[in-house]
C-alpha cells in the first residue's frame, strides 16, 4: 500500500512540477538549448561523469577493503547509478546492496554501512564545496544564505554523528538489542532481521576504524575527487549552453538540483524536482528565469543520456561475467 502512494505521489509531482515550470517557458527553448551545444562538449563531460563512475568504485574498493574487484565494482556502480535516477526516492539505492550480495556474496550489512559511509562522505564533501562557493560569491539573496547557514549546521550535525557511529557503533547497537530484549521485540521476525544487520553494519564500521587515519584520508580526497568531476562537467555543460557563470556560481547554483536528491519523495526519473532546484540556484545567481528552467531540463536529458549509456555498459559486463 505504501509503496503504491509512493509511486502515486511520484507521478503527481512530476506532472505538477514539469507543467509548472514549462508553462514558464517554451518547448522550443529547450530544443534551442540542445541544439547549441557543441558535440566535443558532450564528450568531455561524459569523459567528466565516467570519471566520477570510476572514484566511485574506487571508493568501494578502499571501503570493501579491496576485496572485490575494481572493475567489478565499477559494472555495479553503473546499474546503481541508473537505478537511483530512475526509480523514485532513492529507492535505486537497493540495488548497490542487492548486486554486492549476489555477485559477489558479502553481507548485506557489509553492503548498508559501505554504502552508508559513501553517502555522509558525499554529504559532507557536497556541503563543503556549496559552502566555499557560497562566500567566494557576492550579493545573494538573504534566504539563499540563512540555507546555506542551516546546511553548515546540517553539516555539523552529520559529522558529529558519523564520529560517533565509527567510535560507537558496537556499544548502540547493543544498547538498542537490550532494549528491544526487554520487551521481547526481538521475539519478531523483522525486528530481528534488523537487528542482525545492525550488527553487520556495526562489525563493519569497526573494520574501517581500526584501519586507521590513512583510509580516512583516502576517503575524503576519492569525495572530492568525484564531486569535483561532476561539478567540472556541470560546468562545462552550462558553458556550453551560452551561460557566462564562474566555476564556483556553477558548483552553488547546481547544488540545489543535487540537494533535490535527498527528498523523500521525487518526481519519476527525477524530472520536475531536479530542475526545480537546478532553476532556484541558477536564478539565485542572477540567470532569468527562462534559462534556468530551459537550461535545467537539457541538463536533465543529457545526464539522462549519459546515465543510460553506463547503465546498459554495466548490465551488459554483468550479463558476460
Amino acid at each position: 500500500m505504501k509503496n503504491k502512494l509512493a509511486k502515486i505521489l511520484a507521478v503527481i509531482i512530476t506532472i505538477s512540477l514539469a507543467a509548472l515550470l514549462l508553462s514558464q517557458i517554451q518547448i522550443a527553448d529547450i530544443i534551442t538549448t540542445l541544439v547549441r551545444i557543441d558535440p566535443w562538449c558532450l564528450i568531455v563531460g561524459f569523459v567528466f561523469y565516467t570519471c566520477s563512475y570510476f572514484l566511485r568504485a574506487l571508493r568501494f574498493h578502499i571501503l570493501l577493503n579491496r576485496k572485490v574487484r575494481l572493475r567489478d565494482l565499477f559494472n555495479i556502480v553503473c546499474v546503481h547509478n541508473m537505478l537511483n535516477n530512475i526509480l523514485p526516492a532513492r529507492t535505486g539505492e537497493l540495488s548497490y546492496i542487492y548486486l554486492l550480495k549476489k555477485l559477489h556474496n558479502k553481507k548485506t550489512g557489509a553492503g548498508i554501512a559501505t554504502l552508508f559511509v559513501a553517502r555522509v562522505f558525499d554529504f559532507i564533501t557536497i556541503s563543503l564545496l556549496f559552502i566555499g562557493s557560497a562566500f567566494v560569491i557576492q550579493d545573494l539573496p538573504e534566504i539563499i544564505i540563512k540555507f546555506v547557514w542551516v546546511i553548515a549546521l546540517f553539516l555539523g550535525s552529520i559529522t558529529i554523528f558519523l564520529i560517533a557511529l565509527l567510535y560507537s557503533g558496537q556499544s548502540f547497537f547493543k544498547s538498542v538489542t537490550r532494549f528491544c530484549e526487554r520487551f521481547k521485540w526481538d521475539k519478531r521476525y523483522f525486528v530481528d532481521y534488523l537487528l542482525r544487520k545492525g550488527e553487520e553494519t556495526a562489525e563493519c564500521f569497526e573494520k574501517i576504524k581500526k584501519r586507521g587515519k590513512v583510509i580516512v584520508i583516502a576517503l575524503i580526497l576519492n569525495s572530492f575527487g568525484i564531486w569535483l568531476s561532476l561539478y567540472s562537467l556541470n560546468y562545462i555543460l552550462v558553458s556550453a549552453m551560452n551561460i557566462n557563470l564562474s566555476y564556483s556560481s556553477v558548483v552553488f547554483a547546481s547544488t540545489f538540483a543535487v540537494f533535490t536528491t535527498l527528498l523523500p519523495i521525487q518526481g519519476i526519473g527525477g524530472f520536475g524536482t531536479l530542475e526545480s532546484g537546478w532553476a532556484v540556484g541558477f536564478i539565485a545567481v542572477g540567470v532569468t528565469k527562462e534559462v534556468a528552467i530551459s537550461s535545467g531540463f537539457g541538463y536533465h536529458i543529457i545526464l539522462g543520456i549519459y546515465f543510460l549509456i553506463l547503465g546498459s555498459w554495466g548490465l551488459l559486463r554483468m550479463g558476460k561475467g
